[in-house]
């Protein structure tokens, strides 16, 4: 493998899926990203055998160990010119959920996409007072800005959170850097103003409603959003 693999695609969503038991999340989140963007490649970073993961376009077979350190490892690789990074455990709800890659582009200028961490970390990040991001959400242009701070934030990496040393990755290098609401990585119900709005769910238990085919029925998201007990309800997602 070299440092960073050869763009493949202009767009791609790219997941890293670390021990087994990551894989019953990443296939209810990969099964949801099909339903509402089924024209989209997908790069897994796995350590898992091929024959029990899901069919992606791009596999890249890794070794790793589990935690915080997986994101540092592997998300400097940006296997797409544009990619869009989720954590395994995100939910897809929308198909203009990974639109906003769009301003990733000589056009728009932007190279970096993310939203803000629940917790902000206001008081961690300690440049001019800014909340700290939270990289279960991430798009990010492959360009030598963005491929030199992703460098910078392993090299600094030492363990514990990731997040907030990559939000000052991105500050150092000045990396145009376009925040998006909540409704791209809603990790609780209080952060919008209705289901309705959401494209990407943080949710853990929203993963239990994912369907064989990918969706969410209205009505299972609605229970969730009232507060209902979420019913495991895709078991038989491959």
């Amino acid at each position: 493998m070299s440092r960073y693999p050869k763009p493949t695609e202009n767009l791609g969503v790219m997941y890293i899926a670390i021990g087994g038991r990551s894989l019953w999340q990443l296939r209810r989140s990969l099964a949801s990203l099909r339903y509402h963007c089924p024209n989209i490649p997908v790069a897994l970073f796995s350590d898992q055998p091929a024959d029990t993961c899901p069919d992606v376009e791009y596999r890249f077979d890794v070794k790793a160990t589990g935690g915080y350190q997986v994101k540092p490892r592997f998300i400097p690789w940006l296997p797409f010119d544009r990619t869009v990074y989720l954590d395994a455990d995100t939910v897809v709800l929308k198909p203009s959920a990974i639109a906003p890659a769009g301003l990733l582009t000589d056009r728009f200028g932007y190279e970096a996409i993310y939203v803000h961490g629940v917790s902000r970390r206001c008081d961690q990040v300690g440049i001019c007072g800014v909340p700290s991001m939270n990289s279960g959400v991430v798009m990010l242009r492959k360009c030598q800005r963005v491929l030199d701070a992703l460098a910078y934030w392993r090299r600094i990496y030492r363990g514990g959170n990731d997040e907030v040393l990559l939000t000052k990755a991105l500050l150092h290098h000045a990396v145009p850097s376009y925040i998006l609401p909540a409704e791209w990585n809603c990790r609780n119900r209080e952060q919008v103003r209705h289901y309705s709005a959401i494209r990407i769910t943080h949710h853990r238990p929203v993963l239990r409603l994912v369907q064989p085919d990918g969706s969410v029925p209205d009505e299972l998201l609605k229970q969730w959003w009232e507060g209902n007990v979420a019913k495991n309800s895709g078991a038989n997602i491959k």
